[in-house]
């Protein structure tokens, strides 16, 4: 489904005269860049009463001289994260796969009744199709966005708008940014306490691994049936396998390696993991029911994705599920308990309940 907000791509000699009527109009923020060192972007994260000040996934300083109020975010996971910080009614724009695939528009829907009243404006057509002249429009103050569109990126920044660009591709990079979005909007406190709580329930699951007398190996596969995609050493996917105690089968660096049936055979892992994937495309295939997976009935299904994407802070939470399941331990609790303690704490009780219902 396009989004009813899409404009055209192109940038025009017309729409430049545009962008300064426009630029004229909303007298944006000004944003001062300075390239740092990646290596050092941690230790540069501050606010202080007049300047709140980051430094972001590509290496630039992000200034704004109060709390962003209106934010359009095109990166999904950074929508997610300022619902979280409870900074959601500022979103004035969002990426169009928010309307465009169902269970993110089902989701987003929960949280925000403009979403399902399709009332907020996505001035794109996907990734990499920002639409500049119905951005501006929107008139923000922070816009939130991949790292992909160099041009458009470059182009904001000249204009004085704050661009502050997410990746979330590692655990310690979304603790990192979810801290660094809340400095910009004000919400530090809110960001220390789920940081808290995620860091106690990772604390309690490396715990309860030392107890147990065998480190389980996972084979992860990709979405839409494609089980000999598979995830590396180097990639968010291998990050949720070690926090939930267990150890990624895979050991190349290659983030989406492919794999032949009779390698996968070779490693026989004790678990494999799918990601909104029906767990019988693996049970039926005959070539896999040697497989020590298989024979044991420990193929699990990543599903609802929404409150498993490992690009936010919710991979606690598959790092909780996945710990539960490939140790199979007596419980004293079901799982659906610990989604909702998490995602109530996220997100609230009312949005939390919707969320994990049938």
């Amino acid at each position: 489904m396009r989004s009813r907000f899409s404009f055209s791509k192109g940038i025009t000699l017309g729409s430049c005269w545009f962008l300064g009527m426009i630029l004229t109009a909303c007298q944006p923020q000004t944003v001062s860049e300075n390239k740092q060192s990646l290596e050092i972007k941690s230790t540069q994260a501050t606010a202080s009463p007049s300047i709140l000040s980051v430094v972001d996934s590509s290496g630039h300083t992000v200034k704004l001289n109060h709390p962003a109020q209106r934010i359009v975010c095109l990166f999904e996971s950074g929508c997610d994260g300022l619902y979280m910080l409870n900074q959601g009614s500022k979103i004035v724009g969002i990426p169009a796969e928010i309307y465009q695939q169902p269970m993110l528009y089902q989701a987003y829907s929960i949280l925000d009744s403009r979403i399902q009243a399709k009332q907020i404006q996505s001035p794109s057509q996907g990734s990499h199709a920002t639409n500049i002249e119905s951005l501006l429009l929107l008139q923000p103050d922070l816009v939130i966005m991949g790292g992909g569109e160099k041009q458009t990126i470059a182009l904001l920044r000249k204009l004085g708008i704050a661009v502050y660009i997410m990746e979330s591709s590692t655990y310690a990079q979304v603790k990192e940014e979810l801290s660094e979005i809340a400095i910009l909007t004000a919400a530090t406190t809110r960001a220390n306490k789920i940081l808290h709580y995620s860091d106690q329930k990772i604390a309690e699951i490396q715990r309860n691994t030392t107890k147990q007398p065998h480190r389980q190996s996972i084979y992860y596969a990709w979405s839409g049936g494609r089980i000999f995609s598979t995830s590396g050493t180097e990639s968010i996917t291998n990050d949720f396998i070690e926090l939930a105690g267990a150890k990624n089968i895979v050991q190349t660096k290659t983030n989406q390696p492919n794999v032949n049936p009779e390698t996968l055979i070779e490693w026989n892992p004790d678990n494999i993991v799918l990601w909104n994937t029906d767990p019988q495309l693996i049970y039926q295939r005959p070539e896999l029911r040697l497989l020590k997976a298989v024979q044991q009935r420990k193929v699990f299904n990543l599903n609802p994705a929404f409150i498993y994407n490992p690009h936010t802070i919710k991979i606690v939470l598959t790092a909780l599920y996945l710990h539960e399941q490939v140790y199979a331990q007596p419980k004293s609790r079901t799982m659906q308990d610990t989604q909702y303690d998490m995602l109530n704490m996220l997100y609230g009780s009312k949005a939390a309940q919707a969320l994990i219902s049938p």
